[in-house]
């Protein structure tokens, strides 16, 4: 049974990113071509694109190294968004979920991380966690990442919110 609800919501993501305008057809890009060439000055910049002070949140990440963008990273973050968020989230509007708009300029990397990797915790131990929650219906669900997953997430989240620049 939990197999076919599998299914059926993967496919309701993808008729839903093909019916808002998804990136599906975003241009796959090389590692190599956004950190190699660039100026030390820009990409010291990259690396302080998220919010540095703030709660981290409760779970297992208590540091996220502040490293250049990592395009290939947000590529794989981009199909795992894709899969597993965007049939609660969005960048324009707000869906099951908050909007993800800006979300790395409001929160710590370590608190999104905590949050994607752990929400029942997170709802139930971080103040900002809950407060956030009470404007929703329904509470984030576990999506079974693995530490290394969520980082791709939060390296296509950091991509997707400094374009709005």
């Amino acid at each position: 049974m939990n197999k076919r609800i599998n299914v059926i919501l993967s496919c309701l993501a993808i008729i839903g990113m093909i019916a808002c305008g998804g990136n599906g057809d975003r241009k796959k890009e090389s590692n190599s071509s956004t950190t190699a060439n660039q100026p030390a000055a820009s990409a010291e910049a990259a690396m302080l694109d998220f919010k540095s002070d703030g709660s981290k949140g409760v779970g297992p990440v208590s540091v996220v190294e502040r490293k250049p963008f990592d395009a290939q990273l947000a590529n794989k973050g981009l199909e795992l968004f894709v899969s597993k968020c965007a049939m609660c989230h969005d960048f324009e509007r707000t869906l099951v979920g908050p909007s993800l708009d800006g979300v790395v300029k409001r929160r710590t990397p370590e608190w999104i991380m905590n949050m994607m990797l752990d929400p029942a915790t997170m709802l139930e131990k971080d103040a900002d966690a809950i407060a956030l929650s009470k404007g929703f219906s329904s509470p984030m669900i576990s999506l079974g990442l693995q530490q290394e997953e969520g980082r791709a997430i939060l390296e296509y989240l950091r991509e997707r919110n400094s374009a709005a620049k």
